[in-house]
């Protein structure tokens, strides 16, 4: 049986060592909550918000649309490191008669993807990359692909950058900002980030990409409503 003393001695220790984990959590708590300071500068009326896990979310308005940016941890990812994607979102009517999502090197694993949502395949054709998926709400989403094209390249070009959606509510681009460290997750299996800050630039591109597909549907339906 141990003694008084040795019981002691290990409580003590359980005691440090529960402080220090609260310790690190909290400095990594603190630690994320500027990821997406630079970030709001883009925005018009900006506003962060933080959950419990400290990272933060972005809303405000950019050229007048309400723009929506979120962190997502990812660390269901098999055979890699965890994941930080950054989705952003512009909240605006769009004229498609079914929404779509195009995810590229997928895994199956994405649960942050609108593709498990939908069930209507769409063939991705030049110059969209081969290791994607494309799939609709309905085969009525084939049409808003087809006319897409050009700005889907130009966003998927990029390998950060995950996928892109559009549904009649907005247009999403989900975007790799960050990896978990190696040591802390083969070791600890805890998804431990660089927390390097976004960069006001990283959000601009988002935009404006997202701007450019939102043309591209727009342009086909002023085409309709003319003729």
């Amino acid at each position: 049986m141990p003694s008084v003393s040795a019981i002691v001695i290990m409580l003590v220790a359980l005691a440090v060592l529960g402080w220090v984990g609260w310790r690190d959590h909290a400095r990594l708590r603190g630690s994320r909550r500027s990821l997406l300071d630079a970030c709001a500068t883009v925005l018009d009326e900006p506003a962060l918000h933080f959950g419990g896990d400290g990272f933060p979310r972005l809303t405000g308005l950019y050229r007048g649309r309400r723009v929506d940016v979120r962190l997502i941890t990812d660390t269901m990812t098999i055979r890699r490191l965890p994941q930080l994607w950054m989705q952003t979102t512009l909240i605006e009517p769009v004229a498609i008669e079914a929404g779509f999502a195009a995810l590229v090197r997928p895994s199956g694993f994405e649960f942050y993807s609108l593709t498990g949502a939908y069930t209507h395949v769409i063939e991705p054709g030049p110059p969209l990359p081969r290791e994607m998926i494309i799939r609709g709400e309905t085969a009525g989403a084939e049409e808003a692909v087809g006319r897409a094209l050009p700005a889907l390249a130009a966003i998927l070009v990029d390998p950060r950058n995950k996928e892109v959606a559009a549904t009649a509510k907005g247009l999403r681009i989900i975007r790799q900002v960050g990896e978990g460290g190696r040591g802390d997750y083969l070791l600890l299996r805890q998804a431990v980030f660089a927390d390097e800050p976004v960069a006001a630039e990283e959000l601009s591109g988002l935009l404006a990409h997202l701007e450019a597909l939102a043309a591209s549907l727009a342009a086909d339906r002023r085409k309709v409503e003319a003729a």
